[in-house]
């Protein structure tokens, strides 16, 4: 069993190809530099604040309609392909924000920016599916969000030094992290083209697209139940730093629970994720949800800095739970020529919770903040029920696989 061996073997064993995706989700992840800044900067422009969270806004709207060509273009031109074009014009067009002038100008480019930087998020999951055997798909996808949380939680320190010194110089950086990530993606990557004969069959029958997928009843309750993770985690950066402050703590305070939080993600993952690997899936996501509930639910009960730091050791054991086994569930639904777009509609879900977990939660906090966190609690819990309910069908997921996997090297000492 693949559960048995070290860890660092483990590791060691995963294909070129999927380390190559590790790297280049680390740096643009490290140099997501106008998503952290763009606020600050169209402030300093002298937007206002409601023209500026307009932009915000915009940049959203971006993404979503990047996840859903994004799953498209994987699909039917290649996953390198789709990362590529990606990164590419995400450069680009980040590269042009400081040189653009009037709000509509500015608002249209940063959604743009959107687009493509989102574009390449169904094609890297659908490439790690290609690459990476099934027993090792979810330490694969637990690698990959350690790369993000690494690159998240070091580059807006950076970022910080660069808008200091030039926002020029700031999104000239951010547009420097994506050329590298695609370039590596044109020289490394394999093109991760779907079979021919599937597509072919598909386009024959009448199947494909998205249609097929959101048909298909068992996965849209798993995206459902990632709608709702996604709408009570948001509440750690849309909610719980308001609660922070009527607890009359300070902005450090705060910090150091999320600080918490990303460390905790650090150290953990990996091992837990050796351990819950070979669990049943829906069972561990739902163990999470219900563990991510608790946590979230128990944090309108208190309002000392430790009690609130053992509810952020609760909800971040249960991300790293059930997160990774959830990155890599769409693979057991998806027959490998739509294996883009379920990547892209997983993508979609994540993106509408986290639209709607700042804006409704903010809006039931300001309401009545014991009653915010129930809800919370009981949006994770319906997370749970849902998943359980999400058994892939009996149709085949595994073959055949986009183009043909790279050898697995043999581990080294």
């Amino acid at each position: 069993m693949a559960d048995t061996a070290p860890l660092h073997r483990r590791l060691r064993q995963l294909p070129r190809s999927a380390w190559v995706i590790f790297a280049g989700m680390f740096l643009i992840k490290f140099g997501n530099f106008l998503n952290v800044f763009l606020v600050l900067f169209l402030v300093a422009q002298g937007f206002s604040a409601a023209q500026a969270g307009l932009a915000l806004a915009v940049v959203g709207l971006g993404t979503f309609v990047g996840n859903m060509i994004g799953g498209t273009v994987a699909d039917k031109f290649g996953r390198r392909s789709a990362i590529a074009v990606s990164m590419f014009g995400s450069a680009a067009a980040t590269a042009a924000v400081p040189f653009t002038d009037g709000l509509v100008t500015t608002t249209a480019l940063v959604g743009l920016v959107g687009v493509f930087a989102q574009l390449y998020r169904p094609a890297a999951g659908a490439l790690l599916v290609d690459v990476v055997e099934g027993e090792q798909r979810v330490m694969a996808f637990a690698v990959l969000r350690l790369a993000v949380n690494v690159g998240m939680a070091v580059g807006p320190l950076v970022g910080g030094l660069l808008s200091a010194a030039s926002y020029t110089y700031l999104f000239s950086g951010d547009a420097m992290f994506s050329f590298a990530f695609g370039t590596l993606a044109l020289l490394l990557l394999p093109a991760g083209r779907p079979p021919k004969a599937a597509v072919t069959v598909a386009e024959a029958t009448g199947k494909g697209g998205y249609r097929e997928v959101f048909t298909d009843r068992p996965y849209v309750l798993f995206l459902l139940s990632m709608v709702a993770a996604t709408f009570v985690y948001g509440q750690a950066t849309a909610t719980l730093p308001l609660h922070v402050t009527d607890a009359g703590l300070s902005n450090t305070a705060y910090g150091l629970l999320l600080g918490l939080n990303a460390l905790l993600c650090v150290v953990i993952e990996l091992p837990l994720t050796k351990h819950t690997e070979r669990r049943d899936p829906r069972r561990v996501i739902a163990l999470g949800l219900l563990l991510l509930g608790a946590g979230m639910g128990l944090t309108g009960a208190v309002s000392a800095v430790w009690l609130l730091a053992l509810t952020v050791v609760v909800w971040t054991v249960a991300e790293t739970i059930y997160t990774p086994i959830a990155n890599a569930y769409p693979a057991e639904f998806s027959p490998a020529h739509l294996r883009g777009r379920y990547q892209g509609a997983e993508g979609l879900a994540h993106t509408l919770g986290g639209t709607l977990g700042p804006a409704v939660g903010g809006l039931l906090y300001g309401i009545n903040a014991p009653l915010h966190w129930m809800v919370c609690a009981a949006v994770a819990a319906l997370g749970a029920v849902l998943v359980l309910g999400a058994k892939p069908g009996v149709r085949q997921t595994e073959a055949p696989a986009a183009e043909t996997p790279e050898p697995v090297p043999a581990a080294t000492n």
